[in-house]
């Protein structure tokens, strides 16, 4: 990962995990994908992560996932490996597994059935994740729409940079914009990603260089022209040029955020199956919503 400085916007795109028909992972679309990410510029690809539906995965799916995209990344693409999990010991042997196979980052969300009693428990999991792999920096990743913690993730960097030497990021997916700007400014050496694509002028605007989300599959170049646009005061260009986000968001809010961005990433990109259950296939009428989107997207997103 590079430095968090004003010069380097660092784009990150939120992969969906592939499934066949019958919902066992295919692996072998993994290039495909890794390929379409690096055709659009894309810096660097998270893995198992809320796009990728890691709680719909077994242990050694994701780590075959790991396994798979560290094989077919290719040059120039960074690697972040979602590993968190309500079980200690499946989160760090999955932190092994992808410091061994060479990624650049692992990410955990903190466990989130049953809420931990204190920040110093959120930090307490994270060392005992980080511990397994030292080598590999890490970041805590900050969902609060899936996991429900009330938790400060400004205050639980405080706490962690002085208890975890690996911490080095923080993937924000929250809308609180005060608290992405405290989390920013709570350690030095800890990078803020932004995790909200419907928001991205907003994280520019409060500082952010560098995001991470599932959209950047498909708008890549746009988010760039976004970023460039901000940073030169074009403002109501850069919100013009952001609208397909706000449009998605709109539909995926209806239909299952999970599902619908699923399928849009397959109509521009290597088909990586249906989501699996909870989230399972789009009714009919979810489907046409997507399409509609399609419709507007082609001219923007080719």
């Amino acid at each position: 990962m590079s430095t968090d400085t004003a010069e380097a916007f660092e784009l990150w795109a939120a992969t969906p995990t592939p499934f066949r028909s019958d919902e066992s992972l295919a692996t072998d679309v993994v290039p495909a994908q890794a390929a379409h990410l690096a055709a659009l510029g894309i810096d660097g690809a998270f893995v198992g992560g809320t796009t990728g539906e890691s709680m719909g995965l077994t242990v050694d799916e994701r780590a075959e996932l790991i396994s798979a995209w560290a094989e077919h990344r290719g040059d120039g693409l960074l690697l972040g490996a979602h590993v968190g999990d309500l079980s200690l010991v499946d989160a760090r042997r999955l932190a092994r597994h992808a410091a061994d196979a060479g990624v650049d980052l692992i990410a955990a969300v903190a466990p989130f059935y049953g809420e931990p009693p204190s920040v110093t428990a959120i930090v307490d999991y994270l060392a005992e994740i980080a511990s397994a792999a030292p080598d590999v920096p890490l970041c805590y990743y900050h969902i609060p729409s899936m996991t429900g913690l009330r938790a400060a993730p400004s205050a639980v960097v405080e706490q962690a940079v002085a208890r975890v030497p690996s911490l080095r990021a923080v993937k924000f997916t929250d809308g609180d914009l005060l608290e992405f700007v405290r989390t920013r400014e709570a350690a030095d050496g800890v990078r803020v990603y932004f995790g909200k694509d419907e928001l991205l002028p907003a994280g520019v605007a409060c500082g952010a260089t560098g995001a991470i989300g599932s959209l950047y599959n498909v708008l890549a170049p746009v988010a760039r022209d976004v970023v460039a646009r901000l940073r030169a005061g074009e403002v109501e260009a850069a919100l013009d040029l952001h609208r397909p986000f706000r449009q998605i968001a709109t539909v995926a809010d209806r239909w299952g955020s999970i599902p619908v961005v699923k399928e849009l990433i397959n109509r521009f990109g290597p088909d990586a199956g249906s989501a699996r259950a909870p989230w399972g296939r789009l009714s009919a009428d979810a489907v046409a919503a997507v399409d509609g989107l399609v419709e507007e997207l082609k001219a923007v997103a080719s």
